[in-house]
């Protein structure tokens, strides 16, 4: 988003995550803002009233405000359901005087191959804008959080995935992950599919669909890669297995440290998988330097370039090669997947 956008961006995030001094300094800093919610404390819900009056200063001032509506953060692909704080926020903004119809909100749809990846595949789409005047109950605050989500979640599910909650979540989400992963534009395709599954009467469809499913569940499958032919594919196999071996002997060390502290700090909740990232960010540059200074001083200056490197290259290409070994070992699976998956997509299949 940031990154995107040319322009200056203020974000929120759950208070919870702002309780250690040092962090909530640091957030501050790079202008994150947080809220309360009642599952932290209602003790703590009165410090939200700062921050929404940071937030309507703001956008008196032409600001721009991401904020999360989901309130969660989860290594999933569905659209989750919508929290009200966004709904608040633009309720208060449209009855201010000073700024009325000038906030515009812009509902955004991401998606995302896997938050594991060093340079995963992101999606980010900016849907069409929620204006004032398309309400038109501007004095009732809970009448107006109702219409505004349910505006909302229409919007972003035009392009968002959503999963049906009658069918079985798991084996939708394993669906879908594995098309996003795997598939060119696999979150157009995965979309498609869901919509498919959602439609009424649709049995042979949701047959094939449970079935595709459920063998990727059993059979554990995560990739899709064709591992060549003849010599080829074992010389690739012994390569990928070097790399794979490397990367997880330089490594561990950072990986296991930060797994560590961050699963001490959040106790596997919904920050798990993201402060993780974020910590990986900022531990690994130091654990290389650190590699590079040890060895510089045990060897020779050449030793150090080349520990960093394989450390460096070893970390960038370990999804490549979890990929391709994968893909390896599995490839009698992948060839009836494949036949699967033709039937899943023939003409007369629902």
């Amino acid at each position: 988003m940031t990154t995107l956008v040319k322009r200056p961006l203020d974000y929120i995030a759950r208070g919870d995550f702002f309780k250690p001094k040092i962090v909530s300094a640091l957030l501050h800093f790079i202008n994150i803002l947080p809220v309360y919610r009642r599952e932290e404390g209602k003790e703590l819900m009165y410090k939200n009233n700062e921050t929404f009056s940071y937030c309507i200063e703001l956008f008196k001032k032409n600001g721009a405000l991401v904020i999360f509506s989901e309130g969660l953060s989860e290594n999933k692909w569905e659209l989750r359901p919508l929290r009200k704080g966004t709904a608040r926020l633009a309720f208060e903004a449209w009855n201010n005087l000073e700024i009325g119809d000038r906030l515009k909100v812009v509902p955004v749809a991401i998606h995302y191959s896997s938050w594991k990846k060093i340079r995963p595949v992101a999606t980010v789409e900016f849907l069409k804008s929620m204006e004032r005047n398309a309400f038109d109950n501007l004095d009732e605050p809970g009448y107006f959080n109702k219409m505004f989500n349910e505006k909302l979640k229409e919007r972003l599910s035009e392009k968002c995935i959503v999963i049906n909650k009658i069918g079985d979540t798991g084996l939708q989400n394993k669906m879908i992950a594995f098309i996003i992963k795997n598939f060119t534009n696999g979150a157009a395709i995965a979309k498609s599919l869901q919509n498919r599954y959602s439609e009424q009467g649709n049995e042979k469809f949701k047959s094939n669909y449970n079935a595709l499913s459920d063998f990727l569940t059993k059979n554990n499958i995560n990739y899709d890669l064709k591992p060549g032919v003849g010599i080829m594919k074992w010389i690739n196999l012994v390569g990928w297995f070097i790399v794979i071996v490397t990367a997880y002997i330089y490594n561990v060390i950072p990986y296991y440290i930060s797994k560590f502290f961050v699963r001490a700090t959040t106790k596997g909740n919904d920050f798990y998988d993201s402060l993780l990232y974020c910590m990986l960010m900022v531990i690994y540059p130091l654990y290389l330097i650190l590699l590079f200074l040890i060895t510089n001083c045990e060897v020779n200056y050449r030793a150090g370039v080349i520990n960093v490197f394989l450390a460096a290259f070893s970390a960038y290409y370990y999804e490549a090669s979890n990929r391709y070994i994968q893909s390896f070992f599995k490839r009698k699976e992948l060839v009836v997947l494949h036949n699967m998956f033709n039937r899943l997509f023939e003409k007369d299949n629902g």
